[in-house]
């Protein structure tokens, strides 16, 4: 028998909304601890407010569920960025999707299924009566080649030795090299969501720019030459489009270490000298539409 959840996902995907909500509250009590639950139930709603709780309890229940991370992000990004005609939530929260149109008539739906999965072609083949239509087989195992089957053998014993040394890890609670970072606990964490310099477990926000600073007033100072920035927002991604970079726009390498509660601590791999230095990220490379947190090193 399907579960409330399972009944809810069929109605959205049949664009029948109204449905789809009284199946989730339902999943509500049947599944509280079920992260999915909360993620489609911020999907099929329209109230900013509540898709924010919605996705913050996903997190709260499971602090790496992509969509339920990539929804807070949207939801983060449309304060500064007002979004495409037509974009929204459920756009973010893959593998969920955007939601199919109302459902069909059945001759409709056995149509569309008609078409997605035809029937095959008969072959027709010689036997020993005669021409009888039948469909085409695929090859006993006895004519395909040994070595092939060595392959195919050995290939899946190593996913299996994979998938083992990864639950034995996570169960043990062991950092395996090559297979994971450790993850950093702070003293104390940031009140807010933002960017921060992190010195002395004192916070110094980082405030947030759509263009680069003209002037130095309002940009953080700090004392270090290899300052600690503390990166705990949904808006960035740890990819190629952040960088840092001096005041001649020059690229300066930085390492990464992830923290808790899907926070990351990013150091300069260098000293760096006096002067303006940002954190650059990039939304459109086309538009030169970027982000920027700004902190100054002074003169010794």
């Amino acid at each position: 028998m399907a579960s409330s959840l399972e009944k809810g996902i069929e109605a959205a995907k049949s664009g029948l909304m109204e449905e789809a909500l009284g199946h989730l509250k339902d999943a509500i009590v049947e599944e509280p601890e079920n992260a999915n639950v909360w993620v489609w139930l911020s999907a099929i709603i329209e109230d900013e407010e509540k898709q924010t709780i919605f996705l913050k309890k996903a997190l709260e229940i499971d602090p790496g569920n992509r969509p339920a991370q990539r929804g807070l992000a949207f939801i983060e990004r449309k304060k500064y960025i007002p979004p495409k005609p037509g974009e929204k939530l459920s756009d973010y929260t893959r593998p969920i999707g955007v939601f199919s149109q109302p459902a069909s008539t059945p001759s409709q739906a056995a149509a569309h299924v008609s078409a997605h999965n035809p029937m095959p072609e008969p072959v027709l083949q010689t036997g020993s009566v005669g021409l009888s239509p039948t469909t085409e087989t695929a090859a006993p195992a006895s004519q395909r080649k040994p070595w092939l089957d060595i392959v195919l053998y050995g290939f899946t014993l190593m996913i299996f030795i994979i998938i083992g040394i990864l639950i034995g890890s996570t169960l043990l609670n062991v950092d395996i090299p090559y297979l994971s970072r450790p993850t950093q606990v702070l003293a104390v964490h940031p009140a807010s969501n933002g960017v921060f310099i992190l010195e002395n477990d004192q916070y110094v926000e980082m405030a947030m720019n759509q263009l680069l600073p003209e002037n130095l007033e309002g940009v953080p100072i700090t004392s270090s030459t290899q300052p600690e920035i503390v990166i705990n927002t949904l808006v960035v991604n740890l990819d190629e489009r952040l960088q840092l970079r001096n005041a001649a726009d020059q690229e300066i390498a930085y390492t990464t270490i992830a923290a808790e509660n899907n926070m990351h601590v990013l150091t300069p791999e260098s000293e760096l000298t006096p002067g303006q230095y940002c954190l650059v990220y990039s939304l459109n490379r086309d538009k030169g539409e970027n982000l920027y947190w700004c902190l100054l090193v002074p003169e010794e």
